[in-house]
């Protein structure tokens, strides 16, 4: 051949044949096969696809818009159709724009440009940002349609399934619960392998959140850095992986309200069949056969309670009729954004409410979210990123072992309607699965995160110094969580027990940057500099009784019990780091 070919397309080339000592040219491999030149009314186009520098593109597809059929070029970029007169032709290649062209009688030549805008798209790479293109490390993006339109409590969720590396699994069916997340694999046999959580640049999993604070509506994109090169300027925190959240901020023009919801059912997937009545009689007589010394309360039911719902002809699904429900989620998001040049912002509202398939089983999530960014001067800017969560699994649950195991016979209620604490009596194994949902049970949880930052851009003030920053993050957290609870002589707790346990994080960071960035003809220099301290500390207190008189007063008064227990525990960590 007269022309050189690139590594790239004799690889291309090497899947068209086999064998050979040199390249010759093909004829057009069918994507399939072409209509045949003998069709009625069909025309013979041929012509030769090529890149900006005129070398032909071995292997690009060239189809017909709107109708089956097609084929790809050969060796020398070259390609043979019969097609319908005026039809549109579609030539793709992979890392070139796609191109329509009308098809033409004469040969035809047909350019694509390379697709330059994937390597174009910037990722945030922990203090910055860089092009695809010159990222060396291991790097995922998440499509940003899974962050938004997938119903989901927590992101992670949507992120299921859809970053190579990454293990996300639903490890619990509790609503508002968190998948369990790892980056490459198991870590670590008894320490923690989940990866560090940064949103905005504030570490989220060290200051006592989670991504279940942050609405995924209000999520702008999310980076994995999955390997060590990636990972190294978190230090020890980026062992396990590190996940970078970027949250929505406001674009220059006039104000902009928008609202997204939806509403869903929840079932359960499949349902599992029980034994019916008779079978589970006949379990009865069988056991009482073969183990002497036991006896049946009369010759078809096992228990006393029995008796009454056998007679009736009344069989209960413990399971699916008495313990769970139909399930409902729903989510509303409200946001307001918009700005001048000067100044932009961002607001969001977001409501989520879970109810799950087990009776008792609710989530309820309520956030706000802030952000703000100012330019004061040409070098001088600030921005706030604040947002509050609140979490709300109030109420006591169904117990569904219990419900498994309960007999169709069993009795529910007794006959002043109270829960009949053992369905089976005498049998007194197993109680009334509905039981937990007369505890009176507090799980409140909340995130009140301050963050900002300040930059200051040296060379808008003196020329020499183009290229040259500095940016101080700062940041605030307090997560205070409450758990409250009392069983009493409904849950079958004859002496009354209750507890109060009260928790809160408190964090602070100051991080302090130095930027160079500067383009030197074909050549690029980037600087980054930190200097970083960070302050947590941990706090808890609980008080306990039991043996209370009645249970009127619930938790509300534990100095009413007869056994008061008190307790108390805290903690201090600091951390400095400095990073180039």
């Amino acid at each position: 051949m007269n022309r050189s070919l690139t590594w790239e397309k004799l690889a291309v080339a090497s899947l068209l044949f086999v064998g050979g000592s040199c390249l010759t040219a093909l004829p057009a491999l069918a994507v399939p096969a072409a209509p045949q030149a003998s069709q009625a009314g069909s025309v013979k186009v041929t012509g030769t696809v090529t890149d900006t520098n005129g070398e032909p593109l071995i292997g690009a597809t060239v189809i017909v818009k709107g109708q089956s059929g097609g084929t790809a070029t050969d060796v020398d970029g070259k390609f043979s159709l019969n097609v319908k007169p005026g039809a549109t032709l579609v030539v793709s290649y992979v890392g070139y724009e796609t191109k329509e062209v009308k098809a033409s009688a004469s040969p035809m030549t047909i350019t694509l440009v390379d697709n330059e805008s994937l390597l174009d798209e910037v990722v945030v790479v922990g203090y910055g940002v860089q092009k695809k293109s010159d990222v060396t490390g291991s790097v995922t993006s998440v499509s940003k349609d899974r962050l938004s339109k997938l119903p989901v409590s927590n992101v992670l969720q949507a992120m299921q399934g859809a970053t190579s590396g990454v293990t996300i699994q639903q490890t619990s069916s509790i609503p508002g619960d968190a998948p369990s997340t790892l980056v490459r694999g198991q870590n670590s046999i008894n320490a923690n392998s989940g990866p560090y959580v940064v949103v905005d640049g504030i570490p989220l999993n060290n200051t006592g959140g989670s991504l279940a604070d942050i609405a995924p509506n209000d999520i702008e994109s999310i980076e994995i850095l999955k390997d060590a090169s990636a990972t190294a300027i978190y230090g020890t925190n980026g062992a396990n992986g590190v996940i970078l959240v970027t949250t929505k901020r406001g674009k220059e023009g006039r104000a902009k309200v928008t609202y997204s919801g939806y509403v869903g059912i929840e079932e359960f997937s499949k349902k599992l069949k029980f034994a019916n009545g008779e079978q589970i009689i006949q379990r009865y007589k069988d056991y009482v056969a073969q183990n002497p010394g036991e006896t049946m309360y009369n010759e078809n039911v096992k228990y006393a309670n029995e008796v009454d719902n056998y007679n009736a002809g009344v069989e209960t699904d413990w399971v699916y009729d008495v313990a769970s429900r139909t399930g409902v989620i729903q989510d509303h998001n409200v946001t307001v954004s918009g700005g001048t040049q000067t100044a932009k912002y961002y607001v969001s509202l977001d409501y989520l409410d879970q109810k799950g398939i087990l009776k008792g089983y609710d989530y309820k999530r309520y956030s706000i979210r802030t952000n703000l960014d100012v330019n004061i001067t040409k070098w001088l800017q600030f921005g706030t990123y604040t947002f509050i969560a609140s979490h709300n699994r109030d109420g006591g649950r169904v117990n569904l072992l219990n419900a498994e195991a309960m007999s169709p016979w069993g009795k529910i209620y007794e006959e002043d309607g109270s829960l009949c604490i053992y369905p089976m009596y005498s049998e007194q194994l197993w109680s009334n699965p509905l039981l937990g949902t007369k505890r009176d049970d507090e799980r409140r949880a909340w995130n009140v995160s301050i963050n900002g930052y300040g930059q200051i851009d040296f060379g808008n003030i003196w020329e020499p110094l183009k290229g040259l920053s500095y940016r101080l993050n700062f940041g605030y957290s307090y997560a205070p969580t409450r758990t409250s609870w009392y069983t009493g002589r409904e849950t079958n707790d004859q002496n009354g027990t209750g507890e109060i346990k009260n928790a809160d994080t408190q964090t602070r960071l100051v991080e302090n940057l130095i930027y160079y960035n500067r383009d030197f003809g074909q050549h690029r220099l980037g600087v980054t500099l930190l200097a970083a301290a960070m302050r947590k500390k941990y706090s808890e207190n609980y008080a306990h009784a039991t043996k209370f008189v009645n249970d009127n007063l619930s938790y509300n008064n534990l100095g009413a019990g007869e056994t008061p227990s008190v307790g108390s525990y805290a903690d201090l960590r600091t951390t400095s780091s400095l990073m180039g």
